[in-house]
């Protein structure tokens, strides 16, 4: 899309406010052991690389975090906004999607499935297209999250299907964060504006949670054409997008629950591609939700055991209209319902202070899975309902050969009632050189399986499955904590590819896949961050990839292939009020259909946490007025 935001005299309309209703804080535990921005990144307990918390220091593979402070002074109101943050990513948008590319492969019409998706370890990649969704239909409303952390790289060896660019944890806050009631409002120049409330209690016993309602509403959404026809011009009244979210969380001990639903609807004027002089709506229905169960339970000194159950849902209907042969304006329906559960039970053993192991078995079982393609519901074309299953075991040992070194080892195997069978090792060395300076050295397999849509597409076409995708990573990475108060790092990383499944370049409703070229990705990664003891932080992040097909070496599509990001934090003449500057750098990048040239965003933002109860985040995004092209299409659109 063009995304072109207005200009300096609209500075007064883009605001985040963040109010807690209750005046009354209780002091807890937790408060007093919260981590502060100021944390080394060596010294942050992360979850997410290894499958159990550790200093980050000490996991094989990179871990990097946004924190609740960066997504606050930011006014980071979605997924996409947290997800930009990371170094090696990158968002596009269709105005109605968010797409992901992760360390220069980004696939057209690929919804985010190459990354795994969790929620304080349940997964939410949906049991159909495998997407995860990023948009503004994300479950968790931003004032919920604590952090964000993404692992990249293969981790299939722990987690199975899916993480096979990195995996993306988002951590909610405790009920000590959320105390009493808040209220968060956003609203900004391009008529969107969102409203959440919440109530947070926790009481001496352990008892605590939380429970959320928000409501996003934006209105006069542009379109992602380049050159948008003015018949559709005149229709930007109808272009909408509302989305309704409830958030829930229970925890006593170590038992959590857990519940997240969204709603959608999303409507869109379009031209007819049999009849371009007329228009019609387009219009999206999406329902989302899941429920969990996790406890962990310490059987002795040496062992925990670990239980996580959830239950998801997932619904889509969408109304494509068109021009039937007779003249008249008819409807495609799509429709489109899954129905799975999680489970996962994992034991941690620690024979001695030099070894851990921890054994899993998680699976998952598709109770429904069902396509029903139809002209106004009446006229069949495609009608379809499925179930499957898939297991998967494995097995991770962490051992401290020395005071500085570490070795961990690992693998997994995977199953699925469709004939999938995958075996991913993972090998990883930690070298602490210093207290300030380590290097670790990590090798990975990781994999992808054809997910419902695209293996149903391709019977309904008549032609062969697609085999999974496959990709090999060794990375290298070395870190410091320098003496001027500098903590800099540097990841070097080399992926193979096989088997990349995409979509054939067609107009009809329906496009099938196939296995596309063998390729080879390389890319560095380079990070400094520097806290002040006045209160500034500098944050810097610069990445150059390159996936390039083995046979005649032609760029792979919709990912640019230098990355800069940075962002900086300064205190005013008063603590509590910041001054924050952002900037993200994309070099030029290709599309099926294109080159789009590079561009630089800058934003600017003034917080100011007025007291403990009340914030209120003010500024400008893209403050140069800066137009660039966001999306990047399979094909042109009618």
């Amino acid at each position: 899309m063009i995304i072109r935001y207005t200009t300096l005299l609209n500075a007064l309309i883009l605001c985040c406010t963040s109010v807690q209703l209750q005046a009354r804080q209780v002091p807890s535990l937790e408060e007093l052991l919260q981590q502060q921005t100021t944390t080394a990144p060596s010294r942050v307990e992360v979850s997410t690389s290894a499958r159990y918390t550790q200093n980050a220091g000490q996991s094989a593979q990179v871990t990097y975090i946004v924190t609740d402070e960066e997504i606050r002074r930011f006014s980071l109101r979605s997924m996409e906004d947290i997800l930009s943050f990371f170094p090696g990513l990158y968002i596009s948008s269709d105005s109605s999607y968010g797409y992901l590319t992760a360390r220069g492969i980004g696939r057209p019409g690929d919804y985010n499935a190459r990354l795994l998706f969790l929620v304080d370890g349940t997964r939410i990649n949906d049991n159909l297209y495998d997407a995860g969704m990023i948009g503004s239909n994300f479950y968790i409303a931003p004032e919920l999250i604590e952090r964000v952390e993404y692992s990249p790289g293969s981790g299939s060896a722990l987690y199975g299907n899916n993480a096979f660019l990195g995996v993306v944890n988002i951590i909610t806050k405790r009920g000590n964060k959320m105390q009493g009631g808040q209220m968060a409002l956003t609203a900004n120049d391009l008529r969107q504006r969102e409203l959440s409330i919440s109530y947070g209690v926790r009481h001496e016993s352990g008892h605590e949670g939380w429970l959320s309602l928000s409501h996003n509403q934006r209105d006069n959404i542009s379109f992602p054409d380049i050159d948008t026809p003015p018949l559709l011009l005149e229709q930007t009244s109808l272009n909408q997008d509302t989305n309704h979210k409830l958030a829930a969380s229970y925890r006593y001990r170590r038992l959590q629950l857990q519940l997240a639903g969204v709603s959608r609807t999303r409507q869109e004027p379009m031209l007819l591609a049999e009849d371009p002089s007329r228009s019609d709506l387009l219009r999206t229905k999406n329902e989302n939700y899941f429920i969990s169960l996790q406890h962990g339970h310490t059987l002795n000194e040496q062992t925990e055991l670990y239980t996580h159950l959830s239950t998801n849902g997932f619904h889509l209907t969408t109304f494509t209209p068109f021009v039937f042969p007779t003249g008249e304006i008819r409807q495609y329906h799509f429709d489109v319902t899954g129905k799975w559960t999680n489970l996962d039970l994992r034991l941690s053993y620690t024979p001695a202070s030099r070894h851990h192991l921890l054994f899993g078995i998680d699976g998952q079982h598709d109770h429904h899975q069902s396509y029903d393609f139809n002209i106004d519901g009446v006229i069949p074309v495609i009608g379809v309902s499925s179930d499957n299953s898939r297991a998967g075991l494995y097995l991770q040992h962490d051992w401290q050969l020395t005071e500085h070194h570490k070795l961990t080892s690992g693998f997994r195997y995977d199953h699925t009632k469709q004939n999938v069978r995958e075996l991913s090792p993972k090998l990883g060395w930690v070298w602490q050189i210093t207290n300030q300076q380590s290097f670790r050295l990590s090798y990975g397999t990781a994999f992808r399986a054809p997910n419902e849509y695209e293996l149903q597409t391709n019977l309904f076409f008549e032609l062969e499955e697609p085999d999974s995708e496959l990709i090999s990573t060794l990375e290298a990475n070395w870190q410091a904590q320098l003496n001027n108060g500098w903590s800099v790092g540097t990841t070097v990383y080399q992926s193979r590819l096989r088997n990349l499944i995409t979509a054939f370049s067609m107009q009809d409703a329906l496009t099938p896949f196939f296995n596309d070229r063998s390729v080879a990705a390389v890319g560095i990664e380079t990070t400094a961050s520097k806290n002040w003891q006045q209160g500034a932080r500098l944050q810097l992040s610069a990445s150059v990839q390159r996936a390039r097909y083995d046979n005649d070496s032609s760029t792979l599509t919709n990912s640019p292939d230098q990355l800069f990001k940075a962002s900086f934090s300064q205190p005013l003449w008063r603590d509590d009020l910041h001054l924050n500057w952002r900037m993200f750098a994309a070099s030029s990048r290709n599309s099926p259909l294109h080159t789009w040239p590079g561009y630089a965003r800058h934003d600017l933002l003034l917080s100011w946490q007025a007291q403990s109860q009340l914030s209120v985040v003010f500024g400008l995004k893209n403050l140069f007025d800066k137009t660039y092209i966001d999306a990047l299409y399979l094909r042109p659109r009618a």
